[in-house]
């Protein structure tokens, strides 16, 4: 496969301006993945049947556990200038953050497994880590969309209990997957290979453990 540099969005010749592109950048922020991924485990914790402050409970130990380290590290990241933007376009740079996540994630489950988590929340788990650890795989080759990876990881979790807020989410998955491409951060395969990776791993997963 060609080699060649990739570009943060501001390094492009173009100009990056126009409604659309207020649109696509607008999505990209409301729908990055650690917000969707949040909203993931406490919508699988809401979902299920037990008293809300348990739920809130399993989800907020989850998110800390796996959100912490990787954020803290971001952060170090982008006040010290090694990551060119607030994306992280530059695909070498993503690695550590990679390997950062799973072994976050990969506490999270052992952690929820040993306290006895709900196995929806398990599964999910269980998910983002299989889905984070073949992300980082490829990302050592390819750059592939973790904008489309979380929000697939969403729709294909909720289908599971409602098929309309599954369909309405898909519909804001392909959005985000537009947003993307619009905004040069992806390549209309990079948002596909997310959108589909996460859904294929995620259906497995909680067919699997949640069910």
């Amino acid at each position: 496969m060609a080699q060649h540099r990739e570009l943060a969005p501001d390094e492009l010749a173009d100009p990056l301006d126009g409604p659309s592109m207020a649109l696509a950048r607008t999505f990209s922020i409301i729908f990055s993945p650690p917000f969707v991924a949040i909203a993931t485990y406490l919508f699988v914790a809401f979902a299920e049947p037990q008293l809300l402050l348990i739920g809130l409970g399993w989800a907020l130990l989850t998110i800390v556990i796996q959100m912490v380290p990787g954020t803290l590290l971001y952060i170090y990241r982008r006040r010290s200038g090694q990551y060119r933007d607030a994306d992280v376009s530059r695909r070498q740079d993503r690695n550590e953050l990679y390997v950062i996540g799973a072994l976050a994630v990969l506490l999270s489950v052992v952690v929820l497994n040993v306290l006895g988590a709900p196995r929806p929340v398990q599964a999910l788990a269980i998910g983002t880590l299989a889905l984070g650890i073949l992300c980082g795989v490829i990302n050592l080759f390819w750059k592939i969309s973790m904008h489309a990876a979380t929000i697939a990881t969403l729709a294909t979790i909720t289908a599971f209990y409602t098929a309309s807020l599954g369909l309405g989410l898909w519909a804001c998955a392909l959005a985000v997957g537009w947003a993307r491409v619009k905004t040069r951060n992806h390549t209309p395969m990079q948002v596909l290979a997310g959108l589909a990776l996460a859904a294929v791993v995620m259906y497995t997963v909680f067919s699997i453990v949640a069910r």
